[in-house]
This record gives C-alpha cells, sequence and structure tokens, in this order.
C-alpha cells in the first residue's frame, strides 16, 4: 500500500479506535492522515482544526496534506474495518480502470426514516446520473489524488462533500 493515502476525519471520535486505524493501516505501508475537525479533546497526532469546519473540510485538508497518488477514505468511528480497506484497495488496484470507488455500507440497524431517506437520495442521484449509485454517502471509498485535486475548491466542506464528489465526477465522464 506504499501508493496509498487513508484520510480519516475525526470530530470527538474514541482516542483509541484512531489509534489502533493508523498503527495497523501504517503497518500495512499507507500513510494516513488524521484531521480532527475541532474535537473538545482532539486526537494527539493529527491535523487539527480550531474550530468544528465540517466533515467535508476535514477531507479537503487531509487530502491536501496527503502525498500518494491514490486516497482512501474512511471514517474514524470505526465502523470501517482494516480487512474492508485492505479489499476497497485490492479492487481498485485489480480494475485498473476505475477512477473512484465507493465503498457500500450494511446498515442492518438503521432506523427506518433514516434509510428510507438514504435510499431515495440514492435513488434520485441515480436518476440524474443514470448510473446505479447503492450507497451514494459511504465515508469508505478510493479514488486518484490528482482527480479530486481538481473537485476540492467546488465542494462542499459539510456532509454533502462525498455526494457531491461523486456526482460531479460521473457527470465528468470518469470510471465511478
Amino acid at each position: 500500500m506504499d501508493d496509498l493515502s487513508i484520510v480519516i476525519p475525526a470530530f470527538n471520535e474514541d482516542h483509541d479506535i484512531l489509534k489502533r486505524l493508523k498503527s495497523e493501516l501504517v503497518s500495512l505501508g499507507a500513510e494516513v492522515i488524521i484531521v480532527d475537525d475541532g474535537s473538545t479533546v482532539p486526537y494527539p497526532d493529527s491535523i487539527k482544526h480550531g474550530a468544528n469546519f465540517g466533515y467535508g473540510s476535514a477531507l479537503m485538508t487531509a487530502i491536501k496534506n496527503s502525498t500518494r497518488p491514490i486516497v482512501m477514505t474512511i471514517d474514524g468511528d470505526g465502523q470501517h474495518t482494516i480487512s474492508e480497506s485492505v479489499k476497497l484497495y485490492s479492487a481498485f488496484k485489480l480494475s485498473g480502470k476505475c477512477d473512484m470507488i465507493v465503498g457500500k455500507r450494511r446498515l442492518d440497524k438503521e432506523p427506518f426514516f433514516r434509510r428510507f431517506g438514504r435510499t431515495l437520495i440514492n435513488v434520485v442521484a441515480s436518476i440524474v446520473c443514470w448510473e446505479w449509485l447503492p450507497d451514494l454517502n459511504s465515508g469508505a471509498r478510493i479514488f486518484k489524488r490528482d482527480i479530486v485535486s481538481g473537485y476540492l475548491q467546488i465542494l462542499c466542506r459539510h456532509f454533502s462533500f462525498t455526494t457531491s464528489l461523486t456526482i460531479s465526477m460521473i457527470c465528468d465522464n470518469y470510471r465511478v
């Protein structure tokens, strides 16, 4: 994974989870960048935002500070495992033709209205893009850094960062 930067936005996340994630991913050869987005007790081994600027802002800061050609985003709350990260990286490398791969979550215990809303957003975005998007808001994704860097100035600094990025890339005919 020596060509991979893994970026993790963090806001009041468990320090033990962040430490474990970073340690295990670094041992696999990845560069790991954690951006603490204004936590009340900031994670020590991170880039720190002085205030909570938003999920997208933390991802942008991490991507700008990454040094490797492939970037993976994962959430800092432990919902994405190391083995899932390895599988996502392997799929990206094996495809050889993708510009971005988005992970799909399995949220079995998600409340009905949240699941309904997420499904509705996925369906509407899929119709707009003419491409099925099973989990538009997933925090687990992998992409080419040089392509995404060109979008940073127009993307939202909050939760719609991943949605906007995915739709923008599809509309610009990148392989997602």
